[in-house]
């Protein structure tokens, strides 16, 4: 493996997990450019039989097609060794060549097996390929919208904070304990603890496509039966720690189109499996659901109790993060349910502490209370099962939606898997810099195996855009420069600073279509809630 490239397709400098395929044997890690070993993690070792084949006679000249030079069946051999077995069979059995290891010519020992094979013998051929050890490496400060390079050096890389128990994970920045139940308890570093994470909730929904509804008799099932806690990796790069937990969930709703009862009749066994992990240097924790959806018309939430009861929730959304209270406006044909939707993150912050879940395509969230005063419980709804495009007569919606269309898919029956991140801080959603953890979370850096283009140069690290003082949400490369849109999420008015090559960037803010409005050189100042698209002027033009 030579150099590997490692660019952050994001804003902020940060660090990430990578795949890496290392041919060869032993204990190895990763090396910047500027020579700071990086955490490795070997996750096993690749090899076994690429080609084999039995042949006698003449026939071994089939064979021999795949024989050129050093390689036979598409391996660059190092070594190979030639037996004779019992029954008087020639058995022969290639090694593909390590890193280092010199290739070895085939040309005579080509020559060798044709003439044995006019005599008649028979020949069992195999191709081992090289060993190629397959890990996880921990990149560091790749700067944003630029790249670091990184090499393989021999020997174990460093050691880190990150580590797995029977039911524990840790890593620099957070402790994680899993309890009987299967929820878990987070302490961050910094001394923010909040337990009874993770608690399922299952409730039947006489709902539609359109909107929830409560069955009029509703069975919640929010405590498993059977709980099993299995460390999975203990670091130095990665931890990871499963909980399967089997639940007993009501398999259908009865009722007709305008009326549901979920009752604990006909359960069926449920198995959620979950799994807890930690990174080193990552201040949140990364969560992932899986099971197998049997049952119809039911509702599937997560709850998150708060480290202070809130009044409000702040949830991401387009070009802005929206405050909302505890209850939702309703009307005359429908009842105000106080579910919201949030585009990554949505977070719950009172008293100096909060509580944020940054998630990957689940939408829906609520601030659970019982007293309409403040919530202690974050619900984030993982499932909504249903099996009506509209339903008539709900008990939250007087009138049809649409059409009572019944539909199949809906009802989300079979393989489902979720991912999202918790993310306990102290301050708001801006000190706990939700936006760059959603982009960490969500988007990955990536590794490009270094090539050369002739006649091209750039330095190991770098970065050619850099824009602080507001968020970005595309940049793109138009005929006539660099497109870069802005926005800026806060109430208050900001300075977005833009670099392009290491020099302050001038060019124009443009409207929709690209027509130039104003000419900006260095900074552009953005209102609350303000979004600008800038075209960068080419700096080698």
């Amino acid at each position: 493996m030579g150099s590997t490239l490692v660019v952050n397709p994001t804003q902020t400098a940060r660090g990430g997990l990578l795949s890496v395929s290392v041919p060869g044997e032993g204990p190895f890690h990763l090396v910047s450019s500027d020579g700071e070993p990086r955490p490795t993690q070997e996750l096993g070792t690749l090899t076994g039989e690429g080609f084999s084949t039995i042949v006698s006679g003449q026939k071994v000249r089939w064979v021999l097609e795949m024989m050129n030079g050093p390689e036979f069946a598409g391996e660059r051999i190092g070594h190979y060794d030639l037996t004779e077995a019992d029954d008087g069979a020639l058995e022969l059995v290639f090694r593909g060549a390590q890193p280092g290891e010199p290739h070895i010519d085939l040309t005579d020992l080509r020559d060798e097996l044709v003439r044995l094979g006019d005599e008649g013998r028979t020949f069992r051929f195999r191709v081992m390929a090289a060993p190629v050890r397959q890990a996880i490496f921990a990149a560091g400060g790749v700067p944003g919208f630029g790249w670091r390079s990184y090499r393989v050096a021999a020997g174990a890389g460093p050691v880190t904070a990150v580590r797995s128990g029977p039911s524990t994970l840790a890593n620099e920045n957070l402790r994680v304990e899993v309890a009987a139940a299967g929820t878990y308890t987070i302490t961050t570093s910094d001394g923010v603890t909040v337990g009874g994470l993770g608690r399922l909730v299952d409730g039947g929904d006489g709902g539609d496509t359109y909107n929830y509804s409560p069955p009029d008799d509703d069975t919640l099932v929010d405590r498993p039966e059977q709980v099993e806690v299995t460390a999975l990796e203990s670091g130095p790069v990665r931890a990871q720690v499963r909980i399967d937990a089997t639940y007993s969930w009501p398999k259908h709703a009865i009722g007709d189109e305008g009326s549901c009862s979920r009752r604990a009749e006909d359960p069926v066994p449920v198995t959620v499996h979950t799994t807890l992990e930690l990174r080193a240097g990552e201040r949140f924790l990364r969560v992932h659901t899986a099971m197998d959806n049997p049952c119809r018309d039911h509702r599937l939430r997560v709850h998150f109790p708060l480290p202070a009861p809130a009044a409000v929730s702040r949830a991401e959304c387009a070009f802005a993060v929206v405050e909302r209270g505890l209850s939702a406006e309703g009307g005359p044909n429908e009842f105000g349910l106080p579910t919201f939707v949030s585009r990554r993150f949505v977070d719950a912050s009172a008293g100096g502490v909060g509580l944020a879940i940054v998630h990957d395509g689940l939408l829906e969230y609520e601030l659970v209370t019982e007293d309409g005063a403040q919530s202690s419980e974050l619900a984030l709804t993982l499932l909504r099962a249903t099996g009506y495009l509209s339903r008539l007569q709900l008990s939250m919606r007087a009138s049809p939606a649409g059409y009572p269309y019944p539909l199949e898919g809906p009802q989300m029956l079979g393989h489902r898997a979720f991912d999202y991140a918790v993310v306990p801080h102290r301050g708001d959603w801006r000190d706990a810099g939700l936006y760059d953890v959603a982009d960490e979370v969500l988007v990955p850096l990536e590794r490009i195996r270094a090539g050369g283009v002739s006649g091209a140069h750039r330095e190991p690290n770098g970065a050619r855009l850099s824009v602080d003082g507001a968020r970005v949400s595309a940049v793109s490369r138009e005929p006539g420069g660099l497109l870069v849109r802005v926005f800026n999420p806060s109430p208050d008015a900001a300075t977005a600073s833009v670099e392009h090559d290491g020099a302050p960037a001038t060019g124009w803010t443009v409207d929709l279509v690209g027509r130039p409005l104003v000419r900006f050189e260095d900074a552009v100042e953005l209102r609350a809630g303000e979004i600008a698209t800038l075209r960068l002027d080419d700096p080698v033009s």
